[in-house]
């Protein structure tokens, strides 16, 4: 009985082929120092609190660009927007500058 089931779901139901296809891996090169700034300059922009003359590595988020805590964490999230990657609190609550954001993401951007 057993093998009379097995012989009528075989009927019923086709056999699977499988097939190989092969697989490619791209290796991307790892982003530049300027990629970083110019990503971060544009991501930083969007900020709507910003002003865009103001943005230098050497602004500080508080002091020159004149951002309170929610917004240098609204300015830290579109960071972390455009590069997908996640700042830790920890991390975050150091980061005073501009120029800080680009050296942490750049660091981090290498070990990828």
């Amino acid at each position: 009985m057993y093998r009379s089931f097995l012989r009528s779901a075989a009927l019923v139901r086709p056999s699977i082929k499988l097939s190989q296809q092969s697989i490619r891996f791209y290796v991307t090169q790892p982003i530049t120092k300027d990629e970083v700034i110019t990503r971060a300059f544009d991501a930083l922009k969007t900020v709507a609190t910003l002003q865009e003359s103001k943005i230098s590595l050497e602004s500080s988020f508080q002091k020159d660009l004149g951002l309170d805590s929610l917004d240098t964490v609204e300015a830290l999230v579109a960071l972390e927007e455009e590069f997908d990657l996640e700042i830790p609190d920890k991390i975050a609550d150091e980061i005073k500058t501009v120029g800080e954001a680009v050296n942490y993401i750049y660091e981090e951007e290498q070990k990828l």
